[in-house]
């Protein structure tokens, strides 16, 4: 088999798409079958069923986990990945293409199509791709189809937009990495050398997780009834892992928590997930019991690089911040603040003038102010008396308007006030 033009052309235009998902987040296409185990995802689309006295055709789309390689080219890795792939699948490559010289690059991703004989002795198409995270990541996928040209072409359309979206937004994630916008090791050393001068500073742990180990936040919509007989509606957010592991009610930044401590101390919080045609199934470890969520779940959108919020805003249940004092018996509030040069403040609100804009003497504030930075799934909060708290942060509606601090869902002040949006905790 050539070289398929259609998938390269399809990659070419398709690879300069937006993103909105972070880096290690595999999410599904739409009308397709998603699995995953150990890292690998793999898809099957939800076509219709054979004609009678027909043969089934095949086509199947798999996502290997990353590889971690130093000292190779994306060239060489990525034929070595090809040659050792084939081998362990059982793959026979005809001698033609054994060389691979109809591997093409378009400077984003490498790919390269063959026939190939399986184990059953049926002739295949396949087509590899991979492409380059950073800091010597490398991800490769592959693609195997029944060997009928239309049937082929028809399913790498989303497949090319899927795998285009997916190294984009890897390469993004890990280029605010190499930036110093994923900030792990840099907190590590500020509070180990004491830069912090309150004991309330939360000090990250050595075994803290990495932004390539979450899979994402998935957020599960509830309903309550408020007492006073009114519906409202719950956005639960729980951390997705991609050992297979789920979190629920994460309240620290991910990247402050040492998951093995955390499963000793609080095994009632995780569970398993797998994700099988759209449905999301859990299984909680501590009891057994699992849950299928059909629907009313989504994943949130992580924060980008030189992200700013504007606004005051409150929590949609109307509860005070507990989520962000600075200290256990810190200020109690109501609101919190953001302007676009990077400082908060924890307000009460004008009680005369409910309208008024916040004052610029409320951000200067020593305990209930200071500066914050968004990073992928956390916000960073230094108030001004030194304190830092690093918090799970996400945004669980379209704009930057909807989002999550904790365990908290928060809306403009108006919204939550003018109840024109029941949902959150």
């Amino acid at each position: 088999m050539k070289t398929r033009p259609y998938l390269l052309i399809v990659l070419s235009i398709l690879v300069s798409k937006s993103t909105s998902f972070a880096q290690g987040t595999v999410p599904p296409i739409s009308g397709w079958d998603m699995d995953e185990k150990s890292g690998t995802y793999v898809f099957k689309p939800l076509g219709a069923k054979p004609a009678p006295g027909t043969e089934p055709k095949e086509f199947l789309y798999e996502i290997l986990p990353f590889e971690k390689v130093d000292g190779q080219s994306i060239e060489e890795w990525f034929s070595n990945a090809i040659d050792k792939d084939v081998k362990e699948s059982g793959f026979t490559v005809p001698l033609a293409n054994a060389n691979k010289k109809n591997i093409t690059t378009n400077q984003t991703i490498i790919s390269f199509s063959t026939e190939i004989t399986d184990k059953k002795g049926r002739t295949l198409y396949a087509s590899y791709i991979g492409y380059q995270a950073g800091n010597g990541e490398y991800r490769l996928a592959r693609v195997t189809s029944t060997a009928d040209v239309k049937y082929y072409s028809n399913y790498m359309r989303p497949v090319a937009d899927h795998i285009g979206n997916l190294a984009k937004a890897d390469a993004y994630y890990t280029g605010n990495s190499k930036n110093g916008k994923t900030h792990n090791a840099h907190n590590r050393t500020e509070t180990k050398a004491g830069n912090t001068t309150n004991a309330q500073s939360e000090i990250i742990p050595e075994k803290a997780l990495k932004s390539t180990e979450i899979n994402g936040i998935l957020v599960h919509l509830e309903y309550n009834t408020t007492p006073d007989g009114k519906m409202q509606r719950i956005y639960k957010p729980f951390l997705v892992l991609n050992d297979g592991s789920i979190y629920s009610e994460p309240y620290l930044s991910p990247y402050s928590l040492d998951v093995a401590a955390s499963k000793q101390k609080e095994p009632k919080k995780w569970g398993t997930w797998k994700m099988k045609n759209n449905t999301f199934y859990v299984e909680w470890t501590a009891t057994g019991e699992t849950e299928k969520w059909f629907k009313n779940w989504f994943w949130a959108t992580p924060s980008q690089k030189e992200e700013k919020l504007e606004g005051t805003f409150m929590t949609v249940s109307g509860l005070d911040n507990g989520n962000v004092k600075s200290t256990d018996n810190g200020y109690t509030s109501k609101y919190i603040a953001f302007n676009n040069t990077g400082q908060f403040t924890l307000t009460t609100g004008n009680s005369n003038n409910p309208n008024a804009a916040i004052p610029a003497s409320e951000f200067n504030k020593r305990t209930e102010a200071g500066t914050y930075t968004l990073n992928e799934y956390s916000v960073e909060l230094h108030f001004n008396n030194g304190t830092v708290i690093r918090r799970l942060f996400y945004f669980y509606l379209p704009g930057k308007t909807h989002f999550g601090v904790g365990t908290s869902a928060y809306v403009p002040k108006q919204f939550g006030e003018s109840g024109t949006t029941a949902s959150g905790n």
